[in-house]
């Protein structure tokens, strides 16, 4: 066997054990929040229950395929100093899992902004086709890893484009998601009375939480990118692409589980206590907060530019009372009428994110 010597054991051996480390760790975050979940949310539809375990499961593929490559460079290859050319198969496909994950979470908050935007696809469209071509990118470099088998013939220039094209798109799609989000819950806040302070500070969580998820999901793209193309003789970047997935996972779940915790905070009240009607409790408590601004009248003509809510079925809808516009949140059946008119919020389904605010007027 050749030595080692020749082989800055930090940049590359080091590279992929703190990466899988890290990776790992992000993973055990994964399942505890899947299990979060599962006992919080049991009343979600099929739909969302579906997307979380597809989740769950990509993670732990990813992970099984991350500890397979680390065997291989660390068992396999041991004492080989052309073992770490080597890509093995099982790092190869843990990028196109990656890409799958994904792809998953970008669909799902590509979905809440075409149903925020009322179904517009000129906003959707281009968020849905740029998440797939990233995962055609994923896949072809996927395959050229498999059949190049080395980095140093990984590096030429169409395998090369074609992950440094991958991880661009990721980012870009990143960008446009969390730019999207921030502006509907802008647009919210711009429509929100000035004396509701508890709808301010919601919109205001709502919009910080947004900013954060996107840019943690974005920044690894993008270090992952730069190592790429500044140290593209070492595996720094692939030890931070195997957080990227891990990140992504994290990111759809901290996103479905803190719904409770945003009604805790803001609504003032413990979700499971038994105050309230029973019907209110099962579509109000563990809603995301869907603001509707509606002013009661005989045409209900709209006055804004802005797309309705495409959830428009009153009977899951929880009116609140006038000391709602105060900053208390009740989940008894009242009506707070006035000049800012009937203030609802929508069911678990509609995530936190698509919170939509249309406010009208009677004709005069």
């Amino acid at each position: 066997m050749a030595s080692v010597e020749g082989v800055d054991v930090g940049r590359t051996y080091g590279a992929l054990l703190f990466g899988a480390s890290g990776a790992f760790g992000l993973s055990g975050i994964v399942v505890t929040q899947c299990l979060v979940y599962f006992k919080q949310y049991p009343e979600d539809s099929h739909k969302t229950k579906a997307m979380v375990l597809a989740s769950w499961l990509l993670d732990m593929t990813h992970s099984a395929f991350v500890m397979l490559s680390i065997y291989d460079y660390f068992i396999k290859y041991f004492g080989d100093e052309g073992g770490i050319d080597i890509i093995p198969w099982p790092l190869a496909v843990s990028v196109v899992v990656t890409a799958l994950q994904t792809l998953l979470v970008h669909c799902f908050f590509a979905v809440k902004i075409f149903r925020s935007s009322r179904r517009n696809w000129y906003i959707t469209g281009p968020i849905v086709l740029l998440a797939i071509a990233r995962l055609v990118s994923a896949s072809m470099t996927t395959y050229n890893m498999i059949h190049l088998k080395r980095f140093s013939a990984f590096m030429i220039p169409f395998p090369k484009t074609m992950f440094t094209t991958g991880l661009s798109l990721t980012a870009a799609v990143d960008i446009l998601i969390t730019g999207w989000l921030c502006y509907y819950l802008v647009e919210i806040r711009t429509r929100i009375s000035p004396g509701s302070t508890m709808m301010i500070k919601m919109v205001d969580t709502l919009t910080l939480y947004t900013l954060e998820n996107g840019a943690l999901t974005c920044l690894a793209a993008v270090a992952s990118l730069v190592c790429w193309l500044t140290m593209p003789h070492n595996l720094i970047f692939m030890g931070l692409h195997f957080v990227i997935s891990k990140l992504y996972a994290n990111s759809l779940l901290a996103s479905l589980n803190m719904r409770r915790q945003l009604w805790q905070i803001h609504g003032g009240l413990d979700p499971s206590s038994d105050e309230g009607p029973s019907n209110a409790k099962k579509r109000g408590v563990e809603s995301a907060f869907r603001i509707q601004n509606t002013f009661q009248n005989k045409t209900s003509k709209s006055t804004f530019d802005h797309p309705p809510s495409p959830y428009n079925n009153n009977a899951d809808s929880v009116p609140l009372p006038p000391r709602a516009e105060s900053g208390v949140l009740h989940r008894r059946g009242h009506e707070a009428r006035g000049g800012d008119g009937v203030i609802q919020f929508r069911p678990a389904s509609s995530y936190y994110w698509n919170v939509i605010a249309r406010t009208t007027k009677p004709n005069v």
